[in-house]
């Protein structure tokens, strides 16, 4: 030990805080907790031969450390998670960034609400659920609240223009308030009931729709009552099928922990009013400190966006009465608008029976992802020897040029690990030397954006094994050009071409499907290509890595392009000339101003025709929708 850290060790305060270890490039690699920073603290640099394997992999790289003292445990516990949220540290447990998973988002407050899916939540005084770790069971759920309650599915810039009701009106599963007169109390109980639904309040949701279907019949409202009889119907379809766990058991989460020497699982199972509805799990790497320091950090970082319900079960306590008080609390604030929270070890009977259950399919998923694993790194292994790497690959990059005409260049890098997408490695680029003034330049665009990479790369000893180019030799070379700046790099390089239509043998029948040549790799010091065999284990992770590469450039291009073109909307309108524009412009404060504009204040303009006014508000909500780009289901992590 330093001379520096031992005489910081010896100025440590008694009282509670949190603690950040750093490496020597400042780098900081853990965050952690304690009731006295002095005891704790010091707790890592004592005896090596009473430390556990993993926390000496962490003692090994300290190089200085920083604390930060706070008046409670209780806020120790929050800062914590605030520090691992913000730094990343390698050695602490880092549950997925919550914007990678979607939300549903009501906005009751609105004319008309709906139900959407989102990547983010935000202060708008909607209402947020979520966020679902499972892409499938958010859409299972979707369909079977459609089938229940008829509410607007058509996009915002859809409504406004309607002229007429659309197809889900006439089958019953939409009320069509874009153009017919639907009393906005009906429909905004209806988003309400919808809402209870999706929380597992079901008992809530029959009280209500049969209140509602009695007061129907009673005002003599037959149209109204009929459609609340049918979402009953719908209702009780959809919900015979779930099975009971007990009785017993009203609203609660149970909580199961499995771990091995490299990993560990974490299993959530809800219970709403006695029903399983749903499952999240997560695998991490095996945390530094286990048991019960690394479920509380789990607790932490998975309740601070997901509603809490009334009690949590554990598979086993997290220390005395007061730390479990401390836990409590620090989960509340989170949540104000919860009053009361259960948080114990699940006692005999129906509840250790559930945590049981929860712990059964955290160990599966860890005997899953040891298989799946095991797997991975034979295919890795395979990998080297087909494509003589100079090491087994197991972190790759790829990247990739997106543009069109030369238009919005970018780029991206995506990395994956052992054989898996890491998200928190990708990388956007916007193309800064290339300007695509005299059309596009890939070759130039491919030069900047691995130089860039290297220097990076370089400057902060983080390369991958394996540097991969979508394109051909002309792509390979110029990927070429800008390593040789860096000489005594130690990784590998090559490019992947598509397979593409082979010109040279004839189709002798014209109903005969064109014939396709392999995927190609083109090695640096080599003229020919290696052909890759479809279904091989190369071809699946090399193309599985450049396919993901090319929809994150293509993600970040559309976005970029949207912007562009927003300028020059517009233009591209019949019958908004130079004038207009400019009068447009000055009546709305510029271009933010005129996007934000309803179609109500456009028809007002004088001058601006009605086709125009709607061809211009359309145009800017499709270039809105298309910026932010689908919830799609495969860009979701595994859930």
């Amino acid at each position: 030990m330093s001379p520096v850290l031992k005489e910081k060790l010896g100025k440590l305060p008694k009282e509670p805080g949190c603690y950040l270890m750093k490496d020597a490039k400042g780098r900081i690699i853990y965050a952690g907790k304690a009731k006295s920073l002095r005891s704790r603290v010091s707790s890592y640099f004592g005896a090596r031969g009473q430390l556990a394997y993993r926390t000496l992999a962490l003692v090994d790289e300290i190089v200085d450390f920083e604390v930060i003292i706070t008046k409670t445990e209780v806020e120790s516990l929050l800062l914590e998670r605030t520090l691992i949220k913000h730094h990343k540290p390698k050695f602490n447990i880092l549950l997925r960034d919550d914007k990678e998973y979607p939300y549903l988002r009501i906005g009751l407050k609105e004319e008309w609400p709906r139900i959407e899916k989102v990547r983010r939540r935000k202060d708008d005084g909607a209402v947020y659920l979520g966020p679902f770790g499972s892409a499938g069971q958010l859409k299972i759920l979707m369909d079977a609240t459609y089938r229940i309650f008829p509410l607007i599915r058509c996009r915002r810039h859809e409504f406004e223009l309607a002229k007429r009701p659309c197809n889900y009106y006439h089958m019953k599963m939409c009320l069509g308030p874009c153009t017919l007169p639907v009393e906005r109390a009906i429909y905004v109980a209806m988003v309400e009931d919808a809402v209870s639904f999706l929380s597992g309040k079901n008992k809530e949701v029959v009280k209500s729709l049969r209140q509602k279907m009695a007061t129907a019949s009673e005002t003599e409202n037959f149209e109204l009552a009929a459609v609340v009889r049918d979402q009953l119907k719908a209702f009780e379809s959809i919900t015979q099928k779930q099975s009971v766990v007990t009785g017993e058991i009203d609203n609660a989460d149970a909580l199961g922990y499995a771990e091995t020497e490299t990993r560990a699982a974490f299993q959530v199972l809800m219970v709403r009013e006695g029903f399983m509805v749903g499952s999240d799990g997560f695998v991490v790497k095996t945390p530094l400190e286990g048991g019960a320091e690394a479920l509380e950090s789990f607790l932490l970082q998975f309740y601070e966006a997901r509603s809490l319900p009334q009690e949590i079960l554990l598979p086993f306590s997290l220390g005395t009465e007061e730390e479990m008080d401390q836990l409590r609390a620090a989960l509340l604030t989170s949540h104000p608008e919860v009053q009361k929270l259960i948080l114990r070890e699940a006692p005999r009977g129906a509840r250790k029976d559930l945590v049981d259950m929860a712990g059964k399919n955290a160990r599966h998923r860890l005997d899953d992802e040891a298989r799946l694993g095991d797997r991975r790194r034979v295919e890795l292994e395979v990998l080297k020897e087909k494509l003589k790497l100079r090491r087994i690959p197991v972190r790759m990059e790829c990247i990739d040029i997106s543009n069109i005409q030369g238009t919005a260049i970018v780029a991206s890098a995506v990395c994956f690990i052992e054989g898996r997408p890491a998200k928190e490695h990708y990388r956007h680029y916007i193309v800064q030397t290339i300007t695509g003034a005299n059309g596009p330049d890939d070759f130039g665009s491919i030069r900047e954006i691995v130089r860039r990479r290297l220097e990076r790369g370089e400057r902060e000893a983080d390369l991958p094994d394996l540097l991969i180019i979508d394109g051909g030799r002309g792509q390979l070379s110029a990927a070429m050009d800008a390593m040789r700046e860096f000489p005594g790099l130690d990784l590998d390089l090559i490019s992947l071409a598509k397979s593409k239509v082979d010109k040279t043998r004839r189709q002798f029948v014209s109903s005969e499907a064109p014939t396709r040549s392999y995927e190609r790799v083109f090695f640096p010091h080599e003229e020919l290509p290696t052909p890759l065999a479809t279904g091989t284990p190369e071809y699946r992770l090399l193309t599985q890595i450049r396919d993901e590469a090319h929809r994150f450039a293509i993600t970040h291009h559309r976005k970029r392009r949207a912007k562009i073109s927003q300028g020059s909307s517009l233009e591209e309108i019949p019958g908004i000339g130079p004038a207009l524009r400019k009068k447009l412009f000055e009546t709305f404060g510029g271009l933010d101003g005129l996007k934000a504009a309803s179609l109500t204040q456009l028809q007002a303009i004088k001058g601006l025709r009605e086709a125009a006014a709607v061809a211009l508000y359309g145009s800017f909500r499709q270039q809105e929708e298309e910026a932010e780009g689908p919830v799609d289901s495969e860009s979701l992590p595994p859930g």
